[in-house]
């Protein structure tokens, strides 16, 4: 109990809001959220850890946290603003009867699952739920900031001899605890565009402004802890779908739902999904690109026919914009269906398009 009254004592920076910034270390962006005043969420990572948004949304934020060492624990980081708390500053405002119902949110699926409760230094109440069997073992803490549903997790890492917390695993974390803030406004961007390539939809534009609108599309990702929570017969969201779970079987490093869906773990250990050999996607950011003259359009498919090139043609942003008005005016191929790749420069600006054959379009 010792372990977890030091990690209580640690989060009550994290509920204190105007927490002070660390003189030691230089504090990391790990996202921005805007519905009930917009916020930055910043903190100092324990050393060999990296923190990465893998859902971000204008109301919610979830970060996992791992290590570079696969021995160490694995964390993950929830938080989303929730209608059904708009109206509670802390968990302290919440009667029996809806802790009650809280409480159920867990115990209803996980049978294993002791629920207690403790307080901060500030004398806000959190609401922990530990679980620690044979076979697995995990730390989950939770709280409320005006509307925002907070949840804490962590459980043991991949790599490591033993599926149980140890007090020192435990305590690498606390660091990471006591130095996380909720800034006040927004700094930096929800999404790093500069340099990478992206999946995306383009759902118009303007030609003499030399502009198009797009919407960039991420890999859907579960974290382990999710996974290991699955059981037959609950629904789990995929991507947009919420699916019935019917069937799980586990391979290595993978899962595969009703026969259909298949999970599999990644380099910095999130999983990802594909129904059957597709993908799943999901919508990170909308915005407005300009358009450079030096842009290149890349088309992989015949417009006229909507059927794949034998080869590529590489074309200019001026070929871009006619490609764009023809497939408004009801060509075969639209840029809309999940069919086009973003690459940024080092910028952040568009540097290059892609069309390719998809065959749902």
């Amino acid at each position: 109990m010792k372990k977890i009254i030091a990690i209580l004592l640690s989060l009550a920076l994290l509920l204190g809001c105007a927490a002070g910034l660390a003189e030691t270390a230089e504090k990391q962006l790990f996202g921005v959220i805007r519905v009930n005043g917009e916020f930055t969420l910043k903190g100092i990572l324990a050393d060999g850890y990296s923190i990465i948004p893998f859902e971000m949304s204008d109301d919610s934020l979830i970060s996992y946290i791992i290590s570079d060492d696969p021995t160490r624990p694995e964390m993950v980081l929830s938080i989303a603003y929730d209608e059904t708390y708009s109206g509670v500053q802390t968990l302290n405002d919440l009667n029996d009867d809806e802790l009650l119902i809280l409480e159920k949110t867990f115990t209803d699926t996980d049978p294993y699952a002791n629920i207690t409760y403790d307080e901060t230094a500030y004398g806000t109440r959190l609401m922990i739920c530990r679980t620690t069997t044979e076979y697995y073992d995990y730390l989950d803490i939770v709280s409320i900031y005006n509307g925002y549903f907070i949840e804490f997790a962590m459980f043991p890492g991949k790599g490591a001899a033993a599926q149980q917390l140890t007090d020192e695993q435990v305590n690498s974390c606390i660091e990471f605890l006591s130095e996380l803030d909720f800034v006040p406004g927004v700094e930096g961007s929800e999404l790093v565009t500069a340099g990478q390539t992206f999946d995306a939809k383009i759902t118009g534009f303007d030609a003499e402004a030399k502009t198009i609108d797009v919407t960039l599309l991420t890999p859907f990702t579960l974290t382990e802890w999710q996974l290991i929570s699955m059981k037959e017969g609950e629904t789990i969201r995929i991507g947009t779908e919420d699916v019935q779970i019917a069937t799980l079987a586990y391979g290595d490093d993978s899962v595969t739902i009703n026969d259909e869906y298949y999970l599999s773990r990644r380099e910095d250990g999130l999983f990802t999904a594909a129904l059957y050999d597709m993908p799943v996607m999901v919508e990170a950011k909308s915005m407005t690109l300009d358009v450079p003259d030096t842009l290149v359009f890349t088309e992989d498919i015949n417009p006229e026919t909507g059927e794949i090139l034998e080869e590529p043609q590489t074309l200019t942003a001026a070929d871009l914009f006619a490609a764009l008005a023809a497939a408004q005016n009801g060509d075969v191929a639209a840029f809309d269906s999940q069919n086009v790749k973003i690459t940024f420069d080092e910028n952040g600006e568009a540097s290059q398009v892609e069309r390719y054959y998809t065959p749902w379009q």
